[in-house]
């Protein structure tokens, strides 16, 4: 096991040994030093994995005097190459606040040029392209047959995601700024017209609706959450609400001092969600009871990540936190100057988001330590999707990008 506490596979060890793998190659991908990696050869060697004379001769002078050190400085004393190279990027007409989301073969996502496109995953060439009336800033969501996104024109659409084609469309009264949620047979929408609509996911009918907001403060930007038999959504005027899925009956409601502009993050039965009074909740999700609450002491409007024992957000000031999601003590803070931060996404110990001055950034998780940053041509606002070593996400360069990571990914440091 290296420091980072991820679990390496003996077997995968062996085969990329056997297979001529490099000591260093070794050391970047499953986060060890030059003693780390004795020790594995040692240990494959007890469990009969491998012969000592495949390991004679292994490490070679200059890697056996490295000490005990994070893999970044590995990595740099190596000469390895830090950086993602780019897979793919596609260029829109507009910006691309819209988060993408990887489903199958396919990558769904929306343009400020009133489009929703889907791409090759592999090749990011495009398969179609579906107009709306206005600004498609929502980050859409997807069954199996259907892409779902809200537009400025006021719509709720469901699109065929084979051909591209309309099945239907929703009305609501003002626009549609944040991602839908589908799940059993319904699609959960907040529109700007202060209400969190239930629509059929087949015909597009009204199951229901509830109002969110109050008369003075009708705004919605909270996209929905669906866990279990409960949706989660929070509101300008400062509440979250705990609604049943099935009717958009109140379960329970939650107030801040501040509006809660992102959606909720639910795990492990906690619920996770930010407000711009400066804390960051938990609260339990069944009752809504309040777990802790940690004082960032600045707005908070991203949405926070969970991976194992902690929770990961950024702030206002452009300050990326990790706190412990059992009693919010916080573990680490990563300082981005007079930069704005787009909600987060965790992989494998690494968080990974945009920023206002243009940069993906990749922190290790353990530690708040950058690891990589990646450039492009305008702020990105929009969270990152992670699927395997690949990172989607979108620019107001008008692109979006998909960038693949190096050899270092996995256990990123001993």
């Amino acid at each position: 096991m290296s420091k980072t506490g991820h679990r390496i596979d003996p077997n995968e060890a062996s085969a990329d040994i056997r297979g001529g793998m490099a000591d260093v190659q070794l050391m970047a991908k499953y986060g060890l030093s030059a003693r780390g990696l004795v020790a594995l050869f040692h240990k494959l060697v007890q469990a009969h994995l491998m012969a000592e004379e495949e390991l004679h001769g292994r490490l070679t002078e200059v890697t056996d005097k490295i000490e005990l050190a994070p893999l970044f400085a590995v990595m740099m004393e190596r000469g390895l190459e830090a950086l993602p190279a780019l897979k793919w990027k596609f260029r829109t007409g507009g910006w691309v606040f819209s988060s993408p989301v990887v489903s199958y073969d396919a990558v769904f996502f929306g343009s400020w040029d009133k489009h929703l496109y889907s791409l090759s995953r592999d090749t990011g060439q495009l398969r179609w392209k579906f107009r709306t009336g206005d600004v498609v800033r929502s980050s859409p969501a997807c069954d199996a047959e259907r892409v779902y996104v809200g537009s400025w024109d006021k719509c709720l659409y469901a699109v065929d995601a084979r051909t591209g084609q309309e099945v239907w469309k929703f009305p609501t009264k003002k626009e549609i700024w944040c991602a839908p949620a589908t799940v059993g047979g319904n699609v959960y929408v907040s529109s700007t017209d202060g209400h969190l609509y239930a629509v059929d996911a087949i015909d597009g009918h009204l199951r229901w609706k509830f109002r969110l907001g109050g008369p003075l403060f009708s705004w919605v930007e909270s996209a929905p959450v669906v866990a279990g038999t409960s949706v989660f959504s929070g509101s300008h005027k400062g509440k979250l609400f705990a609604l049943d899925a099935y009717s958009g009956k109140l379960v329970w409601s939650f107030a801040t001092d501040g509006s809660i502009h992102s959606a909720p993050r639910v795990s492990g039965g906690r619920l996770f969600f930010g407000s711009q009074d400066g804390y960051l909740y938990a609260l339990e999700a069944g009752s809504g009871k309040l777990l802790w609450r940690y004082n960032a002491d600045v707005p908070i409007y991203t949405c926070p990540a969970v991976e194992r024992d902690e929770v990961f957000f950024g702030g206002s000031d452009g300050t990326l936190y990790a706190v412990d999601v059992e009693s919010g003590r916080l573990l680490w803070t990563y300082f981005k100057c007079r930069s704005f931060l787009s909600s987060v996404a965790v992989s494998r110990g690494v968080v990974y988001f945009g920023s206002s001055d243009k940069n993906l950034y990749a922190v290790d998780a353990d530690q708040g330590r950058e690891l990589w940053s990646y450039s492009t041509g305008n702020q990105v606002f929009a969270a990152p999707e992670v699927v395997g070593r690949v990172i989607y996400f979108g620019s107001n360069d008008a692109c979006l990008y998909a960038i693949e990571e190096g050899a270092f990914r996995g256990s990123l440091h001993v």
